[in-house]
């Protein structure tokens, strides 16, 4: 069963990037719990993503995988720096003129923008997973990317729930929570840069 503990920790692996985009989203956005459809509705979102881009690495196999790691932290750096430096943007003109409102809205667009950003790391994953889980039957690829699907969307539900429990903390200061969610993004999308160009290595104890 050694293939289902290395699926389970390359789902956790992979679910980490989410769980500090979901601790944005919880801070940012006043009306994710207006609806309660909506936290679900984003997790399943990077639920959906962190299942479909392993897989389609997967069938595109080892042609594209030099293509793949040459450019896939770049599109997520540039994808989560805009998103960030929009909220941070929008945090820090509410400072500088109080009349101006900050309180983002939930958007499938900035969602999706979020989801495939974050994903894109698992097309590389995908390539070579066969290799790195040890499986030994197709159907054990399935399951993995079953595995790394639920992760994600577990993960994703914790770190929406927890950037709301920060959000509590700043009372309701939108400008705050904006300046920080866009600089956990940005962050993150330099971190995922970083590692993919091989200036960091630590890849969260598992071998991708």
């Amino acid at each position: 069963m050694e293939w289902l503990l290395l699926s389970i920790l390359f789902g956790i692996t992979l679910a980490a990037d989410c769980f500090a985009i979901a601790i944005a989203d919880g801070l940012t956005i006043s009306d994710l719990t207006e609806k309660k459809w909506r936290p679900f509705f984003i997790a399943g979102l990077f639920g959906i993503f962190h299942c479909a881009f392993p897989m389609i690495g997967f069938f595109l196999g080892e042609a594209l995988s030099s293509f793949i790691d040459k450019y896939d932290h770049w599109v997520a750096l540039v994808l989560l720096s805009i998103i960030g430096a929009k909220m941070a943007y929008e945090g820090i003109r509410a400072l500088v003129k109080p009349d101006k409102p900050v309180q983002s809205k939930f958007s499938f667009r900035s969602i999706l923008f979020q989801a495939v950003a974050d994903s894109i790391d698992a097309l590389a994953v995908g390539v070579t997973i066969r290799a790195n889980i040890h499986a030994t039957a197709d159907y054990q690829i399935y399951i993995c990317f079953g595995i790394i699907s639920l992760c994600a969307f577990g993960i994703t539900l914790l770190g929406l729930l927890a950037g709301k429990s920060i959000n509590k903390l700043l009372r309701g200061k939108y400008e705050i929570a904006n300046i920080i969610g866009g600089t956990i993004l940005i962050l993150l999308g330099v971190f995922i840069c970083l590692e993919g160009t091989g200036v960091i290595t630590w890849t969260w104890g598992v071998p991708i």
